[in-house]
């Protein structure tokens, strides 16, 4: 799957709805183009440098000449020291001719250290040569229903997406889109394309291909000019690629890769020199990007970002500030996972918030991230982890609705779930170890689940805050030390395995499960302060009843509606006086009651007699108050 960067431009369009949408910052240019400068002393560098300059090569030779310059960048020098002074970084790129090495043509770009301090790269001095090869291949466009709120937020329409088929497989993939055009509420069978040859001269100065299209809003198949205008993507070719895994260890191979839009590989970051990764052409990395163990690297800025596989950003010890991507224009499709971890200096994760994975999404580590957003990511096959994050208050991800698992987890700081309000599916749901986290309140929308874990949230006095789940395979809540009240679940109709409770220290009460009718194991154990299960008082079977270590419970009446049960396991209760099981008709396979103290054995006894129908090596009633007789 790949995709090649070209400029493009849209007409506005006001159709079934849309307001006009504006893309005069998406125009098309002449190509973009970067050089790397010595930088003598001065203002700009007290000791000297290096200028990456940059700019749109007016009269397309091929060079960013002076007149061309519209942006430069200085990596400076340290104060000199008794040391030698390390040689210069120098480039030199030159255009190939169609031939062996880039069928199409391209650049090579030569680099290495000016060891005689000449200002220029002599032959003898190139350490790394880089081919950019030009690429071209058919333009294919694609229609589909929209999915973001942000382009139509009536989630009705359909969008226009167009781009190079660089695979060859007859079809536009999404690392492949290059530009798009939202058909707000109107159905996207009504959208009709047509692509056409760009004369060169035209917008984009050389050849391209024009991909015109018009919302056919009354639906006669035909176009009125009058209401149905026509807009336009504009594809200017060719890009420049670099072919296989290209690995940076130092500034040299940096510069080399300058002028590359397209790695159809890896692009690995692994420097222990490397100060700042700036690729401002660079569109898109068909493999994984990888920006790991770089303890000098303190920013990264890659803005034209639109697509890579994965993005890995690990163990970078000095990164203050990080790019990826525009953060106020298109999201940056990854195609499988995101993740930011271990950043003692990192303090946003704003210049991030473009990227949109589809498989996994992890934020951990990140000492200084107080919140993040990533308002593009709709679903993660593989789960979202959000963990050791010490100052993270709040996170947002308003358009998430499903994901594999998701787990917020030693979260010192966090103090809120609603940035997961739209999630309505998950396989499991942990939620482990925050101690700031008071209220479940936010997973307001959340109606299934394989998995619930609730467990050593200091802080947090109740688990309501799930007023849509219907249907979970277990819950776990446990070792959370302020929880007064659990449940507060009130559509839950079914879990389908367990139902633990344990070693909750202040918990009271189980309330407001009212339509919880199936479970099939239920343990209720540890919990000194509990004397309340009434949120259980539906439940008329179970496979397994297991209530044990409950230091203030006194008895089961409210669970009224019991009848039916395989294993019955009541043990080391101090407090219970009395069963209160009075329409329980059947325990089939196990009944152990031992070590209740002021239960009175003959309770228990009359209960076994009446109700356990299994093997007598499996019936166990000892240790209970077998001194208080019980009326005839």
């Amino acid at each position: 799957m790949r995709w090649t960067w070209s400029i493009w431009v849209a007409l506005p369009l006001l159709a079934g709805g849309c307001a006009p949408l504006d893309f005069s910052a998406f125009a098309p240019q002449h190509p973009a183009r970067s050089r790397i400068l010595p930088e003598p002393p001065g203002a700009a560098c007290p000791h000297g440098g290096q200028a990456l300059q940059t700019g749109l090569d007016l009269n397309e030779d091929g060079a960013l000449g002076a007149d061309e310059v519209t942006s430069t960048e200085y990596a400076c020098d340290r104060a000199p020291t008794a040391n030698p002074t390390t040689p210069q970084v120098v480039v030199r790129t030159a255009w190939l001719a169609p031939g062996t090495e880039c069928p199409e043509g391209g650049q090579v770009t030569r680099v290495g250290l000016d060891s005689n301090g000449n200002t220029t790269l002599d032959d003898d001095e190139v350490t790394r040569e880089v081919h950019a090869c030009l690429s071209t291949a058919p333009v294919r466009s694609r229609i589909h229903a929209v999915t973001d709120t942000a382009a139509c937020p009536s989630l009705k329409g359909g969008v226009l997406e167009a781009g190079e088929d660089v695979d060859n497989n007859g079809v536009l993939d999404t690392s492949e889109v290059q530009a798009s055009h939202y058909f707000c509420d109107l159905d996207s069978s009504r959208i009709h394309p047509q692509v056409q040859p760009e004369p060169a001269g035209g917008t984009c100065g050389r050849p391209g291909t024009r991909v015109s299209a018009f919302g056919d809003l009354n639906g006669n198949g035909q176009q009125d000019i009058a209401t149905e205008p026509t807009i336009s993507l504009i594809l200017c070719r060719p890009t420049r690629v670099h072919e296989g895994t290209y690995v940076v260890r130092d500034a040299s191979d940096l510069a080399a890769l300058q002028g590359v839009t397209r790695v159809n590989g890896d692009l690995i970051i692994n420097s222990a020199t490397l100060s700042e990764l700036i690729l401002p052409e660079l569109s898109v990395v068909v493999g994984s990007l990888s920006i790991q163990t770089n303890p000098q690297l303190d920013r990264v800025d890659l803005p034209g970002l639109r697509f890579a596989r994965d993005v890995w950003m690990e163990l970078n010890a000095g990164l203050t500030t990080a790019t990826l991507g525009d953060p106020d224009g298109h999201q940056v499709y990854v195609d499988r996972a995101l993740v930011v971890r271990d950043h003692p200096q990192l303090a946003s994760l704003a210049g991030l918030r473009a990227l949109a994975p589809n498989g996994e999404l992890t934020v951990s580590d990140n000492a200084l991230v107080e919140t993040f957003e990533f308002p593009y990511v709709t679903s993660l096959s593989l789960g979202l982890n959000v963990q050791s994050n010490p100052r993270l208050r709040g996170l947002d991800l308003p358009l998430l609705e499903s994901t594999y698992s998701a787990s917020v987890a030693h979260g010192a700081a966090l103090e809120s779930l609603s940035g997961l309000s739209s999630l309505r599916t998950v396989e499991h749901l942990s939620i482990f170890n925050n101690a700031a986290l008071t209220s479940l309140q936010g997973l307001n929308s959340l109606q299934s689940a394989a998995s619930v874990s609730i467990i050593k949230n200091a802080a947090l006095k109740t688990t309501a805050g799930f007023p849509r789940l219907v249907r979970v395979g277990s819950v776990l809540i446990g070792d959370n030390a302020s929880l007064e009240s659990a449940g507060g679940m009130p559509e839950l109709r079914t879990v389908s395995e367990s139902f633990w409770l344990s070693n909750n220290a202040l918990l009271r009460k189980v309330a407001d499960l009212p339509k919880l009718d199936s479970v099939q194991i239920l343990t209720v154990e540890s919990n000194p302060m509990l004397t309340d299960l009434g949120g259980f008082g539906s439940l008329m079977r179970l496979e397994r009843l297991s209530v044990r270590y409950n230091r203030d419970l006194l008895e089961l009446s409210r669970l009224s509606d019991l009848r039916y049960l395989q294993f019955l396991k009541l043990t080391d209760n101090p407090s219970l006086t009395g069963l209160g099981l009075e329409s329980l008709l059947a325990v089939e396979q196990g009944f152990s009651v031992e070590n209740n103290p002021l239960l009175p054995t003959c309770r228990v006894q009359q209960l076994a007699d009446l109700a356990y129908s299994g093997s007598p090596f499996e019936l166990s009633i000892i240790g209970n108050d077998s001194q208080t007789p019980c009326p005839p």
